[in-house]
């Protein structure tokens, strides 16, 4: 009995907890002036911080017969008035095709970008159904916050790529890329430059999925900020 009861407390507290969350999307969304069947919940998500939660809704822009493009919307509220504190809005930003987003998820960190700019950091999940030809990656886009704006400092960066050729089972040849980064205390144009240290492996798996063959390498990547964005060193 204890157990049953355990478990219906807990979906109980689940429902009650994707409502409130449902709600807050939902009221965020009319308070920009984002149309409720315009929302594509999937996607959808929220982080509370110290300063305010960060609010992310994706905008249904364009959809058709396996695709849609969605306008992106990141909203930072005050917790304690329920307004919104700063904002940013790019237009058909993320799209839906044969790679499509499987989730969007916000880090839990800020990036101290100066001594007064911090940033958020927004991950997109990428993903297709090729069995001969798998595909994935993960993107780091940063937004500044920066007086009443968020501005988008660094735009879909891939921090995670992973990429084959195989017989449709296991057996082929892969690569995958994982960066790791770093906020340097250098700057540049009055913001830290960024360090990203790249581990790549290549290898060969057998029918049974197992590595038969890796080679690995480590390549370093610098970013540095410039027209108000973090560009490439060459």
């Amino acid at each position: 009995m204890k157990n049953l009861l355990t478990i219906f407390f807990l979906t109980v507290s689940l429902s009650s907890s994707q409502v409130q969350s449902q709600q807050l999307i939902e009221q965020t969304a009319q308070k920009v002036g984002i149309e409720t069947s315009k929302i594509f919940s999937k996607l959808a998500t929220f982080q509370s911080f110290k300063n305010g939660t960060l609010i992310i809704i994706p905008e249904i822009a364009e959809e058709g017969d396996g695709y849609g493009i969605l306008n992106s919307h990141i909203i930072l509220l005050d917790d304690k008035t329920g307004e919104v504190k700063a904002k940013f809005s790019g237009q058909k930003d993320w799209h839906l095709d044969a790679v499509s987003i499987d989730k969007i998820e916000i880090e839990p960190k800020l990036y101290q970008l100066s001594e007064t700019i911090v940033a958020y950091g927004l991950k997109l999940y990428h993903s297709n159904q090729s069995r001969p030809n798998p595909y994935s990656s993960t993107e780091l886009s940063l937004y500044a916050l920066e007086g009443n704006k968020l501005n988008r400092v660094l735009k879909d960066f891939p921090i995670k790529t992973f990429n084959g050729e195989t017989n449709t089972t296991c057996k082929g040849e892969f690569e995958e890329h994982c960066k790791n980064i770093q906020v340097l205390d250098t700057y540049s144009n009055e913001f830290a430059d960024l360090k990203f240290t790249n581990e790549i492996e290549l290898s060969e798996r057998n029918e049974d999925c197992e590595k038969i063959k890796t080679e690995t390498k480590t390549e370093l990547q610098f970013l540095k900020y410039e027209n108000g964005e973090y560009k490439n060193v060459l």
